[in-house]
């Protein structure tokens, strides 16, 4: 039994500060809100992008501002070569890493009767297989230095709700759950915490497409939807996902969408519901 000084993340009152984080995908979205929110809580932060720098840039500066140290690094996490640069270009800057968030994922729009086997591939690849290997790598890293880290996943509300023309997506992230929760199990035993996030529909460049759809189901009361997320929303989740006492969970953060519901407000209009 570990005593209460080496209870990493699982501590009763765990603190960020001083720790030192790979942030996936953080140039703007979602990833970026978490980089400058684990910034705020007293963390240094790698911040990797894949094409826009400039935008990477300004999340550098953010995460300086309040006082913390960041750098930058361009890699496409599907390049599973690239993967060592991230955590050496971590290590060489902080000396060593306490937190993987495996944010970085993309989504593309075809209908499953219509699918190709490279649409399917990039999806896997980029939001399953790719997350999947680097959690290993930091994970072996973490076991071999003795660091009682926490890994968290970027999830979605749609590794449980099915879109016939997002099919690759939901399956990918469906997948992803499986994998943060196999790496939950097998890492617990070294003190190192792994959970994961549903997001649901969030105000980014990924999703904002889908606001509308989601804002009509709502009125209509199929669903129940506060309001569309931030990525500040999902930021602030993924820190309770990093202090919870448990391991191996799924955090919501969808603002009401997957609360069970139905509440068919138009049927008030027909005349037989009126007596």
């Amino acid at each position: 039994m570990p005593t209460h000084t080496d209870l990493g993340f699982f501590a009763t009152d765990v603190s960020l500060e001083d720790t030192a984080a790979i942030v996936t995908g953080s140039s703007r979205g979602i990833g970026r809100a978490i980089a400058i929110e684990l910034a705020r809580q007293g963390a240094d932060v790698l911040i990797n992008y894949n094409q826009n720098r400039t935008a990477a840039e300004e999340v550098q500066n953010a995460v300086e501002a309040l006082g913390r140290k960041a750098v930058i690094i361009q890699a496409d996490i599907s390049d599973l070569d690239a993967h060592p640069k991230l955590l050496d270009t971590a290590l060489n800057a902080f000396g060593k890493v306490d937190i993987l968030i495996n944010n970085a994922g993309i989504t593309r729009i075809a209908d499953i009767l219509e699918e190709t086997p490279a649409q399917f591939d990039l999806l896997v690849n980029t939001n399953l297989k790719a997350p999947h290997f680097l959690a290993q790598r930091v994970a072996n890293y973490m076991v071999k230095n003795q660091i009682r880290g926490c890994i968290i996943y970027t999830l979605s509300i749609s590794d449980t709700m099915a879109s016939d023309n997002r099919t690759a997506y939901c399956i990918s992230k469906a997948g992803l759950e499986m994998s943060m929760r196999a790496y939950a199990g097998r890492l617990a035993a070294h003190g190192i915490k792994v959970n994961g996030i549903a997001a649901g529909v969030i105000d980014t460049d990924l999703s904002r497409v889908r606001i509308p759809d989601y804002e009509e189901a709502a009125e209509k009361g199929y669903i129940f939807m506060v309001r569309p997320g931030t990525p500040e929303d999902v930021a602030h989740a993924t820190i309770a996902a990093m202090k919870l006492y448990d391991t191996g969970v799924v955090l919501p953060a969808s603002g009401g969408v997957m609360t069970p519901l139905l509440n068919l407000r138009t049927m008030a209009a027909l005349e037989m519901n009126r007596h």
